[in-house]
C-alpha cells in the first residue's frame, strides 16, 4: 500500500513538474537557518569532541547557534558561523588546566544529499574566535591553531551525522527528495534540481 503511494505521489510530482515547466526548486538560506535552529534546540546534547594525541587536549563543543550563509563565490558554499560552549582539559608545563569558555568556529563547505537529507561537505575553517583573556583562554588560542586539521576533521563527523536540512517540510519536498539530481547554490538560496 506504501509502495503504490510512493508511486503515485511520485507520478503527480513529475507530471505536475512537467505542466509547469518547472524543474527545480529552491529553499531559502532563512528555512535553513530555522531547521538549524529547531535541531539545536532539540538535540541539547549538539557535542563536538576534540581530543589531542597524547590527550594533552581534551575538549567538548556544545553548538549553542548557528548560521548559515549561502553564496555563489568560488562556485557556491555554505558559510556557516557557530557559536558553542567549550569545556575541557588541557595539558602544559606540567599542569592540567580546566578549560570553560566560549569558542565561535567559522568555516565554508559544500553541500550534499543524502535520501531526503542536505549536509554539509568537506568544512573548511576559515576562522576560530576564543573569548576570554585569562591565562587559559590564551593557551587554547594558541592550541587551535596547532589542531587546525583535528577540528576540522571533528567538524566533518559531525556533520556527518547531523543534517542541515531535511526535506519534509510539505509534499512536494518529500516526493521531489528522491529526484534530486543537482545541487546549486545561489546568494540566499540552495537550488535543487530534479529530472
Amino acid at each position: 500500500m506504501r509502495l503504490i503511494r510512493n508511486v503515485m505521489m511520485c507520478s503527480l510530482l513529475g507530471v505536475s513538474l512537467l505542466l509547469a515547466g518547472c524543474n527545480s526548486f529552491r529553499i531559502s538560506e532563512e528555512e535553513v537557518n530555522q531547521e538549524v535552529t529547531k535541531q539545536l534546540e532539540q538535540q541539547a546534547k549538539s557535542h563536538i569532541e576534540l581530543t589531542l594525541d597524547g590527550n594533552a587536549l581534551d575538549l567538548d563543543l556544545l553548538v549553542t547557534d548557528a548560521v548559515i550563509d549561502f553564496t555563489e563565490r568560488d562556485g557556491g558554499l555554505v558559510l556557516v558561523d557557530l557559536t558553542s560552549d567549550l569545556t575541557g582539559t588541557l595539558a602544559a608545563f606540567g599542569q592540567t588546566f580546566t578549560l570553560t569558555t566560549n569558542v565561535s568556529p567559522s568555516f565554508e563547505s559544500g553541500l550534499r544529499i543524502e535520501e531526503d537529507r542536505l549536509y554539509l561537505v568537506a568544512p573548511k575553517i576559515t576562522k576560530i574566535e576564543v573569548e576570554g583573556s585569562s591565562f587559559s583562554d590564551k593557551m587554547l588560542r594558541s592550541t587551535l591553531g596547532g589542531l587546525h586539521d583535528d577540528f576540522e576533521k571533528a567538524l566533518v563527523e559531525y556533520f556527518d551525522k547531523h543534517p542541515v536540512y531535511v526535506l519534509n517540510h510539505s509534499a512536494f519536498e518529500k516526493a521531489a527528495a528522491g529526484m534530486v539530481k543537482d545541487i546549486i547554490i545561489h546568494e540566499d538560496a540552495v537550488e535543487l534540481a530534479v529530472f
